[in-house]
């Protein structure tokens, strides 16, 4: 009896073994078959299969790497940016269309033929003597060129009457007559521009204050000047300035 437990256990490892080792078999087994039938398939069938594979072999040789042109372009961009040239060489290999034109040389006021306005600086201002007839009057005021350059006068001077204190008496003188042209005045010469109004008692209108000062603003200028009115006033209700002229006017 012991020997017969003793026995069975035996047999059964040895039948566990056996039944363990029968998988490998198996599958070499089934392997083997499937082999086979691939082989057979590939010797008897249509040739579908290789033509697939043909297909795919000759788009994948066809179509281009990504790679090689990802690296190309990066090295002709890298090349690119190491080759650009300066500024100035990009803007000389311009057609002359499209290069920037110079800017014209200057030249001197002189040469252009520009006329240099006299400036309060240049001038020194006086009154003339006046002159009463026919029932007008008439002042004239001269500017002096007291200035090393020739300077120009064009068209009329604003004229304002004052009074002691400096207060402006009535409205400014109104243009009276056309304009006449540039006055050259080299140094020293002089030019003209007549105040004009009414003998008393030549109209209704009453005179104005009599003036102490006249203010001048030169033709073309913002700096006014100022002069003793040697007591001129305006009457009639006439205050009028004419355009300069050459001259002193007296």
């Amino acid at each position: 009896m012991s020997q017969r437990n003793g026995s069975a256990p035996r047999r059964t490892t040895r039948r566990g073994t056996a039944a363990r080792s029968r998988p490998p078999v198996l599958c070499a087994v089934l392997i083997g078959a499937l082999a086979t039938v691939t082989a057979c398939g590939s010797d008897t069938g249509d040739g579908d299969s290789a033509r697939r594979a043909s297909s795919v072999t000759s788009a994948s040789s066809a179509a281009p790497p990504s790679s090689p042109s990802a690296a190309s372009s990066a090295s002709a961009e890298s090349g690119s940016s190491r080759n650009e040239r300066p500024a100035s060489r990009t803007a000389q290999s311009l057609p002359p269309s499209a290069q920037p034109s110079r800017p014209p040389s200057s030249r001197p006021a002189a040469a252009s033929g520009a006329r240099r306005v006299c400036s309060k600086a240049q001038l020194t201002l006086a009154v003339g003597r006046m002159d009463i007839g026919a029932g007008n009057v008439y002042l004239p005021l001269v500017f002096t060129n007291r200035s090393t350059t020739t300077c120009t006068l064009t068209g009329y001077p604003g004229v304002s009457l004052l009074d002691s204190t400096g207060a402006v008496i009535g409205d400014p003188a109104t243009r009276r007559g056309p304009t006449r042209s540039p006055v050259s005045l080299p140094p020293g010469a002089s030019a003209s521009s007549s105040l004009h109004t009414l003998n008393e008692g030549m109209s209704d209108t009453p005179c104005r204050r009599t003036a102490a000062r006249i203010r001048v603003y030169p033709p073309d200028s913002f700096d006014a000047m100022t002069v003793p009115a040697r007591s001129f006033r305006v009457c009639g209700g006439v205050f009028e300035v004419e355009t300069t002229q050459s001259g002193t006017g007296g």
